[in-house]
């Protein structure tokens, strides 16, 4: 079983974080290649940091999302003839700190019939396969309903336009050519499974999304403890998790999280206007201003 891997990489300090290094260290464990498509331009050194992990790199701003990098590497793959000599073609980004051996899933996912599969299936909004990871198996990547899906991918006004045209999109396309979906994990209901890490993590997840440390509605559990489970495990993801945000965030984190941000703000101000019309400021919970508001008639 040969596999290429098309990675997506974006990052606007222009840096290769150590995450991203052991992400791709943990795709050579499955994979014979890695083509690694940057949305971004950056330093020598940090393309060295590539030496011995990927095939090919390329850096280039095009400001298409993972999409329009999923594309290049796709093309690039295709004119190279690495896509002759390839039984499955995987899609993964930056998205995600991947702890741990991808082969267990991979394990599972060879007993299954089907022509293309992801880590994660969602039922929010359409049913569909989440982006991040994706695999596909040849009769798929050599179909002309691929290769006119991806061809057609072109610059969107914002990352949710990539969703709804592509990421929503791709499964069904594939599915009315007559290709069999699946996923490793389930969808158990209309919402996103991303919500529930501690449940990904129980079924034999080792993709964690970053959106969980920064976005307050990204994760039903608790930041703190999703990180604590990991340093107990994972100790080597843990350190690249904390190095990436002290890097990108702050050097206090993991005491202080960006999730923590806004409800700092709040203690420190909040303003409100009661039903009654009166205003209301406080600065660390106390009371400093009071007003009651006008009404027009």
């Amino acid at each position: 079983m040969t596999r290429t891997v098309i990675f997506a990489f974006y990052d606007k300090s222009a840096i290769i974080h150590d995450y991203v290094l052991n992400y791709l260290r943990h795709l050579k464990e499955v994979a014979d290649k890695i083509i690694f498509i940057a949305d971004n331009h950056t330093l020598k050194t940090e393309q060295d940091k590539l030496q011995g992990l990927v095939e090919y790199a390329e850096f280039n701003k095009h400001g298409e999302y993972d999409f329009g990098s999923y594309k290049r590497g796709f093309q690039y793959a295709q004119n190279s003839g690495i896509l002759k000599h390839t039984d499955e073609l995987i899609f993964a980004n930056d998205s995600c700190f991947c702890i741990d051996s991808l082969l267990p899933i991979f394990e599972k996912m060879a007993q299954s019939n089907c022509d293309f599969w992801g880590i994660t299936e969602s039922k929010a909004l359409v049913h569909h396969l989440q982006s991040y990871f994706l695999v596909f198996k040849n009769p798929v990547f050599t179909s002309s309903a691929f290769a006119d899906f991806i061809n057609s991918i072109t610059k969107q006004v914002s990352v949710k336009d990539v969703i709804k045209n592509y990421e929503l999109k791709l499964t069904s396309v594939l599915e009315e050519n007559g290709f069999k979906p699946d996923a490793f994990i389930k969808a158990s209901n209309d919402c996103d499974p991303m919500l529930r890490t501690f449940d990904l993590f129980d079924m034999g997840d080792v993709l964690i999304k970053r959106k969980i440390f920064t976005e307050k509605d990204a994760c039903i559990n608790s930041p703190r403890v999703i990180l604590n489970q990991i340093k107990n495990k994972h100790l080597q993801a843990y350190n690249d998790i904390c190095h990436y945000y002290k890097k990108t965030f702050s050097a206090l984190f993991p005491l202080i999280m960006p999730a923590d941000i806004e409800k700092i703000k709040h203690f420190l101000f909040q303003k409100k206007i009661t039903n009654s019309g009166k205003l209301y400021i406080k600065i660390c919970k106390l009371p400093v201003y009071r007003k009651e508001l006008k009404h027009e008639n």
